[in-house]
């Protein structure tokens, strides 16, 4: 983390609501959820928006949905997860935490859990699951995003990656490092759409919808 980022963090960290207590237990167990200045950046951009109704892909401990949810008592996610064990905690800390009436979660795969969420029009989208999926994802859901609403899409630096294929000896790696940059690419090419990108932690993507 640069000396910017690290001061950034360190006065964010005033504002820090009780489930930021959960970010010791991610770390420690290698869970991954939202980076700090990401995270204020996107409840920044629900309260700007007058979000209301929220899509998440990638639920896992339930760190982001519920901090999406305490920007306001009126704010509902939709979150879809597919792992158990992260399904079982994440529920504990909804039901710890006083969000159960707020957040609904969807156990499946997120390709195949269309038919229970799209009852609603959502207000944003936020992907933050498996990476090479993420396209897939874009497509499947964004006819259920109201015009004017936005798509973000988490890790689009991909540990810095993305920018430098060359450094990155695993074969695998190099092969999601492929596929996060064609998203990129192919987000940037969708007329309905207009994309900027923020180079803040591990890169984010902020796709609106037109009118």
């Amino acid at each position: 983390m640069d000396l910017n980022q690290n001061y950034l963090t360190q006065l964010h960290q005033k504002l820090d609501t009780n489930i930021e207590n959960l970010r010791p237990y991610a770390e420690d167990n290698q869970v991954p959820i939202v980076d700090k200045l990401t995270l204020d950046m996107i409840k920044q951009l629900i309260r700007m928006n007058h979000t209301k109704n929220i899509l998440e892909i990638g639920t896992a401990i339930g760190y982001s949905s519920m901090q999406f949810s305490s920007v306001a008592n009126d704010i509902h996610v939709t979150t879809i997860e597919r792992n158990e064990d992260m399904i079982a905690l994440a529920r504990n800390y909804f039901h710890q935490y006083g969000y159960n009436e707020q957040i609904r979660l969807i156990e499946g795969n997120a390709l195949e859990t269309y038919q229970q969420v799209n009852d609603r029009e959502y207000d944003m989208i936020f992907i933050d699951a498996a990476k090479a999926q993420s396209k897939k994802f874009f497509e499947l859901y964004t006819p259920l995003l109201r015009k004017g609403g936005i798509v973000v899409t988490d890790n689009v630096l991909y540990h810095g990656f993305v920018s430098n294929i060359d450094i990155v000896r695993s074969r695998n790696v190099r092969q999601m490092v492929k596929k996060v940059q064609q998203y990129n690419q192919w987000l940037m090419e969708q007329s309905g759409y207009t994309t900027n990108f923020l180079n803040i932690d591990d890169g984010l993507a902020i796709s609106i919808k037109g009118e």
